[in-house]
């Protein structure tokens, strides 16, 4: 079956209010348009189209008219007919569904089968007032009930592990079982915050967390092989991404900023959600660097120009360590790692132990997630950050290669007694044992 799913801005739900919802709390969302909204159908959907079912989904309810205009619903209904879709899934709040508007579609809709996709996201009228949903149950089953009557189908979406769900099994059970009997089709999605909503804040301030694959498919696992139900575990989810109003300068060496709550969802993303890159075979761990991105610093670019010599260079994970944890090459762009500053010169003896301590924690939580033929490291002996990765791996019985010449490092340091170093482990003597070394071993 050829699908395809076109998803627009219609400017803002007509509710807006639901506590996992980021979109309608954007500061900027696009109003629509009717040609907006053509032009936009037109240039996704050509008249040689071949697609059987089309998912239009907008930033609210595709019957509010202030979203959504009329006319567009009659044009889109008219090229649906005439390119022979035969579904067609759009999402809408019960508020607008009324016997005047589905009279209207019914006449609109010809031979497409129309679906209301409707979420309900759990069958609880508690946790649907405390999740600030909009509606009840009942709502739900006389809506439901409103659109077949019509002759439209209806899709349920139900949410799992939505915050004040006390047993989310039996919970799902209770929900997917009211809405088998009113839906032609449920989908089943694993509930993930985002910037905007009141969720992700639940999240920072550590009283609610998403599940992971493994937890999710627990709860859900007697629903995999129903054909009525689609599980949706990491379709929706993405890095982290904090508004404006949520990103502050981290600054200080600091048990606060150590465990600030930025760095912690960030670091529990890693482990639990982050999918390393297919082509990285091999781990180096390497020190964080006062300008950010890191890739920016001199230190930083010595190394990469080192690792450009080496072949298979793309099989090479970089991966940094510092305050905020572990911070992969490719997302050192990101909030916060590139908005932090942690002043070494304010380390107190115990801020140094807890950093040490925090810190191995955050490598065994992702080296225990993410595997790697062999782990390498670059780090000056003497630095907690080197520390905390060869308690890490000894905890994890995992070998790690350690590319600095420390004989060497010793010498360089011996002959600059009482003068200040500049970034030793760039010397050139110490680059040319670093790319020998990895170069022999991978």
């Amino acid at each position: 079956m050829n699908e395809k799913t076109i998803i627009v801005e219609s400017g803002r739900c007509s509710w807006g209010k639901c506590i996992y919802c980021s979109f309608s709390k954007k500061p900027d969302v696009s109003e629509a348009s009717y040609k907006r909204l053509k032009d936009n159908l037109d240039y996704n959907l050509s008249d040689d189209s071949k697609i059987d079912t089309l998912k239009y989904f907008n930033s609210g309810s595709f019957l509010d008219e202030k979203q959504i205009p009329k006319s567009f619903r009659i044009y889109l209904l008219e090229k649906c007919n005439k390119i022979g879709v035969k579904n067609l899934i759009f999402e809408c709040l019960p508020e607008h569904v009324n016997e005047k508007v589905l009279k209207e579609l019914q006449k609109s809709r010809k031979t497409v089968h129309v679906t209301f996709a409707l979420g309900l996201e759990v069958a609880d009228d508690i946790v649907l007032k405390k999740i600030n949903k909009g509606f009840t149950v009942d709502v739900y089953k006389k809506t439901a009930v409103l659109l077949k009557k019509y002759g439209f189908g209806v899709r349920t979406y139900l949410m799992v592990n939505l915050p004040y769900v006390s047993n989310i099994k039996k919970s799902l059970e209770t929900s997917v079982n009211l809405a088998l009997s009113l839906s032609e089709s449920i989908a089943v999605i694993n509930t993930y915050p985002y910037g905007y909503s009141p969720l992700y804040k639940l999240w920072l301030d550590d009283k609610w967390h998403p599940l992971d694959k493994k937890q999710f498919d627990s709860v859900c696992s007697q629903y995999k092989n129903n054909n009525k139900i689609e599980l949706f575990f990491d379709d929706f989810i993405t890095y982290p991404k904090f508004p404006d109003f949520l990103k502050e300068k981290i600054k200080g060496a600091t048990s606060r900023c150590l465990n600030h709550p930025n760095f912690n969802v960030w670091q529990e993303y890693l482990e639990r959600f982050y999918k390393k890159p297919t082509s990285k075979e091999y781990l180096l761990f390497l020190p964080c660097a006062f300008r950010k991105p890191y890739s920016r610093s001199s230190s930083h670019k010595k190394i990469i120009e080192r690792l450009h010599g080496i072949p298979n260079y793309q099989k090479i994970h970089q991966i940094m360590i510092s305050t905020p944890g572990v911070i992969p090459r490719e997302l050192e762009t990101k909030y916060p790692f590139e908005s932090y500053d942690w002043p070494e010169w304010e380390e107190t003896s115990a801020v140094k132990k807890e950093y040490t301590t925090v810190t191995q924690k955050r490598i065994v939580d992702y080296l225990s997630c993410h595997k790697y033929k062999k782990i390498f490291c670059y780090f000056k002996p003497e630095s907690e950050s080197y520390l905390a990765l060869k308690n890490a791996c000894l905890y994890l019985k995992l070998p790690l290669y350690s590319l600095l010449d420390e004989k060497m490092y010793k010498e360089i340091k011996d002959m600059n007694k009482g003068e200040k170093l500049n970034s030793p482990l760039t010397q050139r003597r110490l680059l040319d044992a670093f790319s020998k070394k990895l170069r022999d071993m991978i």
